[in-house]
């Protein structure tokens, strides 16, 4: 999932379930965050861009003719090999694009990547454009907290910003390690961004 920043999208969550499966109980995905421009460079910044769905049989299949190219170094880093793709943007009921959700390698009864069927699009878009309204949800609330934060910084600029932030991310590792040792499954948020 990308989220729209301004004239960017910024890489904020990754389920990858072959490689996770691959890795030892407790360890993340790979996936950094990063993000890319709003432009027909790449098949979420067209998506993005166009506010069109876009559903590929075999991304390493596109030609010169398509106007957005896709970039093989992921695949690369990873060990992994993306064929289908399936990208839709996420629109609030007002219609702005907030960012885009990418779906790779659909699969079929014996677990083997195969094209996104047609028929499962509309579903799809509906989960989209619920997921854009959360997504703008959240945006609202983390701007409120943020502001909170900055407040709260203005009486004591040295030590409240920095302690605030410090129990945030202490807190977000006590419950990670606490959840392990309860067997308590983890929120599928390996790549999520926290800032």
């Amino acid at each position: 999932m990308y989220i729209r920043e301004e004239e960017r999208l910024l890489f904020s969550y990754t389920q990858n379930d072959t490689l996770q499966k691959k890795l030892p109980p407790g360890k993340k995905l790979i996936y950094s965050t990063f993000s890319i421009p709003i432009d027909h460079h790449s098949i979420a910044g067209h998506v993005a861009a166009s506010g069109e769905a876009i559903n590929i049989a075999d991304v390493y299949q596109l030609t010169d003719n398509d106007p957005f190219s896709f970039d093989r170094s992921y695949d690369d880093i990873a060990g992994y090999r993306t064929r289908s793709m399936l990208t839709f943007p996420l629109k609030t009921v007002r219609g702005e694009i907030t960012g885009v959700l990418q779906l790779i390698n659909a699969k079929d009864g014996g677990g083997a990547p195969v094209p996104f069927a047609a028929e499962d699009e509309p579903l799809l878009v509906h989960f989209a454009n619920n997921a854009a309204n959360a997504v703008e949800r959240a945006k609202l609330t983390r701007g409120i907290i943020m502001r909170m934060n900055m407040m709260a910084e203005l009486r004591d600029p040295k030590e409240t910003g920095p302690h605030v932030k410090r129990v945030g991310a202490y807190s977000s590792a006590i419950y990670e390690t606490w959840a392990m040792k309860k067997n308590i499954p983890l929120p599928k948020s390996s790549g999520t961004r926290i800032s």
